[in-house]
């Protein structure tokens, strides 16, 4: 199920485990509803664009695109880009939702 992610929300990194602010939404920004699948396709077979036999849903489906303005630092994973910006773009994917609507 898709988190629907709003300005204010503290959020956390399932990555990292730091613990930021949502500044900004960009909703369905990445992923997709469906894809071209190729059913019933054995190890090991070479697969073409003609193989294609159906069409079903993708993994992930549709993802928000959510910007971060991160308070903590716990993990190294991305230390380097933090050299330029403490907000980040993120895959709404990534994160968790820390409060529940209502909450202050």
């Amino acid at each position: 199920m898709k988190t629907d992610f709003k300005a204010g929300q503290l959020v956390r990194s399932k990555l990292t485990k730091d613990i930021g602010r949502v500044i900004d939404v960009e909703p369905d920004y990445y992923g997709a509803r469906q894809a071209f699948k190729v059913y019933g396709a054995e190890r090991g077979q070479a697969l073409r664009p003609s193989s294609v036999n159906g069409i079903g849903p993708t993994k992930d489906g549709i993802r928000d695109r959510v910007r971060v303005r991160w308070y903590t630092n716990y993990g190294p994973a991305i230390d380097d880009l933090r050299i330029f910006d403490t907000a980040l773009y993120m895959d709404g994917l990534d994160l968790l939702l820390m409060e529940e609507e209502g909450e202050e």
